[in-house]
């Protein structure tokens, strides 16, 4: 075994939409960047595995009415400063990856629609994109500690490289960005394997302050017998109690009624006949994933009912995360700075759950700034 030994400006921990966001900005700015990945930077990860709705509203009317609605489904308690930015921001690193090739479908106008991603196109294009802005990848090597001076300024980070014989190895940089990911430890929700909470782990350890916790227990509801948690396809849903009696009022509004009987130890079942005949194929593309594990069980989710389950995401759904303490996405630890689902989303979510579409448009604009 030999021992990896880097000096860099700025080391990411996390290969995420967040994690490369954070990569590709902190290279265009000429620094030496190295980002360390548990997996396969462009592979590992929910985004990559299935991809997501994008909070991605443009400037006028449509943006104020949708941060105020946001506001106010948060219990007043994110910050409306902060959500501006992050959809301005979000809106233009869209518009850049459009620019670099990235395929969005049209809707019936001939406009391209930039409201969702596609994941493993995403994740493999963000992986390329750091390559060509000079950026150095580890890939399955996760770190195991944050490294500090003697004055308790975080300045690096060490771990082991999982394909090189459990080789340690260490990268002493100006500023860490810690892009781990939230933590859904152990729940089979679809690509969250690798979110253990180690990132959360290692800044608590050199004094990392947290905030939102409280809004951060999320499940989600999937077919009985998958880990595909796509809310978005949940809002044409109307769901059944074992009788066939109707849960609720369908749709996103029904989601907790669904939730409490299945708390309850009651079996719960959905269908998606909320969906219009005409947007079905387009539900079809824009998810693929979700529809996948039903289809090889025989059922036609708009026609025919399905048993769901209740999953456990965590923080990767839920709002909790390391506190941001700056607009540069600094944490109160000098030295550490925090992006996407490892920090806390209450400045954009308040108490609510930022779902696929706030926390994707946080990942973006939130490793921008770090």
């Amino acid at each position: 075994m030999s021992r990896l030994e880097i000096d860099a400006d700025v080391l990411v921990l996390g290969g995420g939409p967040a994690g490369t966001w954070a990569a590709l900005a902190a290279a265009r700015e000429g620094a030496r960047v190295v980002l360390a990945d548990k997996g396969y930077c462009g592979t590992s990860g929910p985004t990559a595995s299935g991809g997501n709705n994008l909070w991605n509203v443009p400037p006028g009317p449509a943006r104020e009415r949708s941060v105020q609605a946001r506001f106010e489904d948060g219990g007043r308690l994110s910050e409306p400063a902060w959500m501006y930015r992050v959809l301005e921001e979000t809106h233009q690193r869209v518009d850049e990856l459009a620019g670099a090739g990235y395929r969005f479908p049209s809707g019936d106008d001939g406009r391209e629609v930039r409201t969702s991603l596609q994941g493993p196109e995403y994740m493999r294009r963000m992986r390329r994109r750091v390559h060509r802005a000079g950026g150095t990848i580890l890939d399955h090597s996760p770190a195991l500690e944050l490294l500090t001076t003697g004055d308790a300024i975080v300045s690096g980070a060490a771990g082991l490289q999982r394909q090189n014989g459990y080789a340690p190895w260490s990268v002493r940089a100006g500023a860490v960005v810690v892009a781990t990911g939230g933590c859904a430890f152990l729940s089979g929700s679809f690509g969250t394997n690798v979110d253990t909470g180690d990132g959360l782990l290692m800044a608590a350890e050199v004094g990392a302050s947290f905030s939102g916790m409280e809004f951060s227990t999320a499940y989600a509801l999937a077919p009985a017998w998958s880990g595909h948690t796509k809310g978005l396809m949940m809002q044409f849903a109307t769901y059944y109690d074992a009788d066939g009696r109707t849960l609720g009022d369908g749709g996103f509004s029904a989601r907790g009624a669904a939730m409490a009987h299945l708390a309850a130890g009651r079996p719960v079942f959905a269908r998606l006949d909320r969906a219009r005949p005409d947007i079905r194929a387009a539900m079809r593309t824009s998810q693929p994933n979700y529809f996948l594990p039903l289809d090889k069980a025989g059922i036609d989710p708009f026609t025919q009912k399905y048993p769901v389950r209740a999953v456990l995401e965590g923080t990767v759904r839920g709002t909790g995360g390391i506190r941001v303490a700056g607009t540069d996405c600094a944490s109160d630890v000098p030295g550490l700075f925090v992006a996407g689902d490892a920090a806390t989303r209450e400045l954009v979510t308040g108490g609510r759950s930022g779902g696929g579409s706030h926390n994707g448009a946080w990942a973006i604009s939130s490793g921008t700034w770090a």
